[in-house]
């Protein structure tokens, strides 16, 4: 506007937030519903309109089920005391398959896209986490049937890990995989296969010898790296269970292995066959960790190690951490041991 003209404009005065407070009270927002050129409510407006409502009827049966899982709440923390199990032989725990459940050696194969890369990348820092032993011959599979049905993912505020059921409502996966905080919530998916999923269940307890958190998992905790969960449900009724036993450094270096899992944030489930353990020289007592070439990432810690006998699969370790080991360089390590065998009986015996 050049100097000394007049506006036609009508003359507007800004107005304080506050000012709201000379418009009449509101009791519901439908008040100015028929004024179809008004704005949203202001701060002072809310506060006058009632900010909540009661249900009035419950949800039809036809829409129920879309309910998945009730609320998710905190699960408990159950220490064990390794001390007052040491007498325990560790017997080994039988692996079940549900009469309706068929077994096959290998599972059938996904068809997807290939794996995520080995690379990680932090604050613009190339990390390596978890060791790939190239070439990389996981496969990526969808298969309900037994054992390969039984592969879990864990699922917390912390993130995701990998695990499997062991029990009636029993997962063993690695401590570091839980969410060890005061308020820690958690699910267990059953086989989740990109969008599908056999079941999904809330942890309600957490059972273990020590906490460990990531994402630094020490020398003298690696050994002592799994925790077994127990679901609101009986998983292991519905979807069978692989059996637990303790490793026996006489199959060092045999290509006995299997191992199961998610990779990287990955939704469907890798499989891994005749890898190797090798039961660390140096580590004494009932806790034990191994060395194994089987090739991991982040996502798959908890990931079981097994084998078949005769009766069926057993557990003898899960995956743990990548370290450097001053023999050999870089290791994948698992945690074992007599240990992992007591704390999943225990958990069986004290919370079937």
């Amino acid at each position: 506007m050049t100097a000394g003209a007049t506006s036609t404009a009508p003359h507007r005065r800004a107005s304080p937030c506050h000012s709201s407070s000379r418009r009449p009270p509101m009791s519901v927002a439908t008040d100015r519903d028929d004024d179809h050129t008004s704005g949203p409510l202001r701060r002072a407006e809310l506060r006058r309109i009632e900010r909540s409502a009661v249900a009035t009827e419950g949800v039809p049966n036809a829409l129920k089920s879309m309910d998945i899982l009730p609320d998710v709440r905190p699960f408990m923390h159950q220490p064990v005391d390794r001390q007052s199990l040491a007498s325990s032989p560790g017997e080994p725990l039988a692996p079940y398959r549900p009469a309706w459940t068929d077994a096959v050696g290998r599972p059938r194969r996904a068809a997807i896209a290939g794996l995520p890369t080995r690379k990680l990348w932090h604050r613009g820092e190339h990390l390596d986490p978890l060791t790939i032993f190239w070439p990389d011959d996981r496969k990526p599979y969808n298969d309900t049937r037994y054992p390969w049905g039984c592969v879990c993912r864990v699922v917390t505020a912390a993130g995701a890990g990998s695990g499997v059921i062991v029990g009636p409502r029993h997962v063993l996966t690695a401590s570091h995989v839980v969410d060890w905080n005061r308020n820690g919530a958690g699910t267990v998916e059953v086989h989740r296969a990109g969008p599908s999923l056999s079941a999904i269940s809330p942890i309600t307890r957490a059972w273990y010898f020590t906490k460990i958190t990531p994402p630094d998992v020490g020398w003298s905790e690696v050994d002592e790296d799994y925790a077994v969960l127990t679901t609101a449900d009986r998983l292991g009724d519905r979807f069978g269970w692989l059996g637990v036993r303790t490793y026996d450094s006489g199959w060092d270096d045999e290509p006995y292995w299997r191992s199961i899992g998610y990779a990287a944030g990955g939704l469907f489930p890798v499989y891994q066959r005749d890898r190797e353990l090798d039961e660390d020289e140096f580590d004494y007592g009932s806790a034990r960790s191994m060395t194994t070439t089987a090739d991991t990432v982040p996502g798959q810690s908890g990931s079981p190690l097994f084998a078949f006998w005769d009766d069926g699969p057993y557990v003898v370790a899960v995956v743990s951490a990548q370290g450097t080991y001053f023999l050999s360089g870089e290791e994948n390590w698992c945690a074992g041991g007599n240990d992992m065998t007591r704390l999943v009986n225990h958990a069986r015996a004290n919370d079937p």
